[in-house]
């Protein structure tokens, strides 16, 4: 019997050994490159009816980001010129662009977004166009959750775009500019 636990002793510490001598160990390097969203436009001011215009607005008009004129709607497939903005996808993925624009505040001019791209006594209607599109499919601007506009901007695209508002109904009060605060959103495809 001792022989046997003598024996099974040293086999257990050869066995040990054996293992401990055999294995090794090596490392993997793991890299995880990220991809982001980094997205821009330009330019970043828009003045209604400044382009050829007098930079005053008037009530129930309709007003273009139109290089080629304030009052000037887009052709039926709008051209590259006929955009006043330009975006850039510096993003290393696909993105989508939405734009939103809020109320226009601080000044005698006054008006909410109506939220169905047609104005109403106190709200103004708002959609935005790209080149290339059918100026038919423009898409409504709301205030919030708008609809895409352009659904896969690859990394590295640059695009041109436009906006146009249709002002209030009802006359202003006094001659005070306001403004607003144009969106646009840039997320991942």
């Amino acid at each position: 019997m001792k022989k046997v636990i003598l024996i099974s002793v040293t086999l257990a510490i050869l066995l040990v050994g054996l293992l401990t001598t055999v294995a090794s160990a090596t490392d993997i390097t793991i890299t995880a490159t990220p991809g982001y969203v980094s997205f821009s436009s330009a330019p970043t001011t828009w003045t209604l009816n400044d382009i050829t215009g007098d930079g005053f607005i008037n009530v129930d008009t309709v007003y273009y980001a139109n290089p080629l004129g304030d009052t000037t709607p887009p052709s039926a497939t709008v051209l590259d010129a006929e955009c006043q903005f330009t975006w850039t996808n510096d993003s290393t993925v696909d993105i989508e662009v939405y734009v939103d624009c809020g109320s226009f505040t601080g000044g005698d001019a006054d008006m909410t977004n109506g939220g169905t791209g047609s104005n109403g006594a106190t709200t103004y209607g708002a959609y935005s166009w790209y080149s290339g599109m059918t100026y038919a499919s423009k898409v409504i601007v709301k205030s919030s959750g708008s609809n895409v506009l352009y659904t896969t901007v690859t990394p590295g695209e640059d695009k041109k775009w436009g906006a146009e508002i249709e002002t209030r109904e009802d006359a202003w009060t006094g001659g005070d500019a306001s403004t607003a605060t144009m969106t646009i959103t840039a997320i991942e495809a």
